[in-house]
């Protein structure tokens, strides 16, 4: 008997179907997970083990490699190569690891010459590195051209208090983004000299593209409104940003301003 041309078509359809089916269930299924915060504590943990787990927070959740380089002087931050073993020359009565911890906690108590103290502590929003994660990347530091000494009770048991109790709460700022990217391409001249994100403005001064994933709120706020206080940004010509922006912007265009300046992550 012959079967209909729509009925052999259908049972061809049916089992090319059925052929992925069994092969895509036949491919072992890999279920996606969260990444979880690094925690050492009570663990047992080798100089090796410890500097490979600071080398891969420098590269991500640390930020580091926005601002320094290794090997190559940065604009925003100073050339890390053989930190390991300059940071015991660099503050009297310091070793090096002593140095590196509170550089990486207290940024402001010593800060390079030639550099704004724009650094924010590591173990505060928004980086937030738990005290495991600060040990791990002041082993790294060290490794640059030092020895690795560091020890678990050489970080304070307040590091990473901010961390500890989960992720911080996100900041919503009362203003519209969208207005505020409009007050930095039009009213705040802001794209004449920066880039940021999507914009692409003359790089007079740094690029923006990743502010908030190193800067605080504060920070920014500041920075629109006294420029000069907050330092410049070593490469890059001093006096160029204009001290006037918080009279010459209406207080709902700075909300806006900074608003949008909060969402370059």
């Amino acid at each position: 008997m012959r079967l209909p041309v729509g009925v052999k078509v259908g049972a061809f359809a049916i089992a090319v179907m059925g052929s992925y089916s069994y092969y895509a269930n036949s491919i072992p299924q890999i279920e996606s997970k969260p990444p979880q915060e690094l925690s050492l504590e009570g663990g047992n943990v080798t100089p090796a083990q410890l500097v490979k787990a600071g080398e891969e927070i420098y590269k991500t959740k640390g930020t580091c490699e926005i601002c320094h380089r290794i090997g190559q002087k940065g604009t925003r931050a100073p050339d890390l190569a053989g930190i390991g073993a300059r940071a015991a020359k660099i503050k009297p009565g310091q070793s090096a690891k002593q140095y590196i911890i509170e550089s990486l906690l207290q940024p402001g108590a010593v800060v390079a010459e030639g550099y704004p103290p724009i650094m924010p502590a590591v173990d505060k929003p928004p980086i937030a590195l738990n005290r495991s994660e600060v040990w791990a990347l002041t082993a790294f530091l060290e490794s640059l051209g030092g020895t690795v000494d560091v020890t678990l009770d050489d970080i304070p048991k307040t590091a990473g208090a901010a961390a500890a109790g989960g992720a911080p709460a996100e900041l919503k700022l009362p203003g519209d983004p969208k207005a505020g990217k409009a007050v930095f391409m039009s009213k705040g001249g802001c794209l004449a000299c920066h880039k940021a994100g999507d914009i692409p403005g003359t790089p007079v001064g740094p690029d923006l593209s990743q502010i908030a994933k190193i800067q605080t709120p504060d920070y920014i706020m500041k920075k629109i409104l006294d420029p000069a206080g907050s330092g410049t940004v070593a490469g890059f010509p001093k006096g160029v940003m204009p001290p006037t922006l918080g009279q010459t912007l209406t207080a709902k265009e700075y909300v806006d301003l900074v608003t949008f300046l909060m969402t370059l992550k």
